[in-house]
C-alpha cells in the first residue's frame, strides 16, 4: 500500500532568544518553551524559542517539514535533531534546518506494518521486524509521515525487503533495497536432553594421581 504524501506545512510561532546559555535555557523551559536553533543555505544560525506542546505535538504525529514564523516573516524548515532528557519524555532543544521547497531533501521515516500475516496464524511462529525506519529522497512537500506497509499475504519462512515496498510517485528509496523489513520464522524447539549411558567409560579427570603398583615379591 502506498504511503501517503504531506503537502500542508504548519505553521509555528518562534520568538527570538535575546540571551543564551544555561541559566536562560533553564527558565524557557521552566516556561513551557524549547531552545532551537536553525541552520543551513549559508546564513547565520538563528537561536529561537517554541512552545513545548506545540512541536511535542508535531513530533508525535511524525511531522519533518514545518514552517517557523519569526521576525515578520516564515521560513520551511526541516526537523533535523531532537535532543530528550534522559528519561526520554521531555524535549530539551531542536534543530532545524532550512530548505528549499523545490529541491529534493534526503530523510529517513518510519515504517510501520499492518495487516494479520497468514504465517503467523500458525502455532509457533514469530514475526521480526528487524528494520523500522526507511531513508527515502524527494520534494520537502512529499514527505510522508510514515511509510506503511502490509503484510497481510507474508507466510512462513517469507520476508519482505525495501525493495517491495510500493512508494508514492516522486520518492525513492535511499536504504538498501535488500535489507529485510519483516519476516516470518517459526520457533525452534528445545532439544531433549539426552540420557546418560550406563556402559560410558569413566572420564579422565586431568591431574589425577595414578595409584602405586605393588612389589613383586
Amino acid at each position: 500500500m502506498p504511503a501517503t504524501a504531506t503537502h500542508d506545512i504548519t505553521t509555528v510561532q518562534a520568538e527570538p532568544r535575546d540571551q543564551l546559555g544555561s541559566r536562560p535555557t533553564a527558565a524557557l523551559r521552566t516556561a513551557g518553551r524549547l531552545p532551537v536553533v536553525i541552520y543551513g543555505r549559508k546564513q547565520d544560525p538563528v537561536h529561537l524559542s517554541i512552545d513545548r506542546i506545540e512541536i511535542t505535538n508535531l513530533l508525535h504525529d511524525n511531522a519533518h517539514l514545518i514552517e517557523i514564523a519569526h521576525g515578520g516573516s516564515a521560513e520551511p524548515c526541516l526537523i533535523k535533531a531532537v535532543q530528550w532528557n534522559h528519561l526520554g519524555n521531555l524535549i530539551q532543544h531542536v534543530d532545524l534546518t532550512r530548505v528549499d521547497l523545490t529541491q529534493s531533501v534526503t530523510v529517513t521515516v518510519d515504517i510501520e506494518l499492518f495487516g494479520d500475516a497468514i504465517g503467523l496464524k500458525e502455532a509457533g511462529t514469530l514475526l521480526e521486524h528487524p528494520i523500522t525506519q526507511i531513508e527515502i529522497e524527494c520534494l520537502p512537500t512529499q514527505i510522508p509521515e510514515k511509510i506503511r506497509f502490509d503484510i497481510s499475504e507474508l507466510g512462513v519462512g517469507e520476508s519482505k525487503a525495501i525493495a517491495d515496498i510500493t512508494l508514492p510517485e516522486g520518492i525513492k528509496a535511499v536504504s538498501d533495497p535488500e535489507s529485510v523489513i519483516a519476516a516470518i520464522h517459526v520457533l525452534a524447539e528445545e532439544e531433549e536432553e539426552l540420557e546418560p549411558t550406563t556402559d560410558a567409560a569413566e572420564p579422565e579427570v586431568l591431574g589425577k594421581k595414578e595409584e602405586p603398583e605393588a612389589d613383586a615379591e
